[in-house]
């Protein structure tokens, strides 16, 4: 049987850039493995939180603003309405269509499981001093809303390097 161990120090990130690829390969992982008391898939995640803040939303919506294909967010979508976590409503712009929402159950399960995770960084972050911590949370803080505002990083590496020439 394999160790779930490493076999040594794991080796400082060359960039800032090459760090913040590791963080997120290494918290992906253990944000997406099952937590003790997880009664949501990781997969529900997105669904689930971007109804939370956008409130009722058709399928068709959801699918774009997740970048997913419709016939995948309706299979979610349908399991998790079986589950109880999601309700579907009346669009009161279109009576033919249908909105989904979070439901009650839906909202518990969702905030348990973040709470779930949120301790799994705040127990990493323990090592961390106030400073630091706080410095972090600013530093991702505009990390994101800078990620958030400046649309797709569809330029190729030699397009963004002849920019800055």
């Amino acid at each position: 049987m394999q160790s779930s161990t490493l076999n040594g120090p794991i080796p400082v990130p060359d960039t800032a850039e090459d760090a913040l690829m590791s963080l997120m390969m290494a918290l992906g992982r253990r944000m997406r493995q099952r937590q003790p008391g997880d009664v949501l898939d990781y997969s529900a995640f997105p669904i689930l939180k971007l109804l939370t803040h956008q409130g009722p939303m058709r399928l068709s919506a959801l699918a774009q603003v997740l970048g997913l294909d419709a016939s995948t967010v309706s299979r979610h979508a349908k399991q998790l309405e079986d589950r109880g976590l999601l309700e579907r409503t009346e669009d009161p712009d279109d009576g033919r269509a249908s909105r989904v929402t979070v439901s009650e159950h839906g909202n518990t399960c969702l905030a348990q499981a973040f709470e779930t995770r949120r301790h799994v960084i705040s127990s990493a972050l323990d090592d961390f001093s106030e400073d630091e911590r706080e410095t972090l949370r600013a530093l991702l803080g505009r990390l994101v809303q800078t990620l958030m505002t400046s649309g797709d990083a569809g330029t190729d590496s030699n397009d963004t390097q002849e920019h800055s020439a």
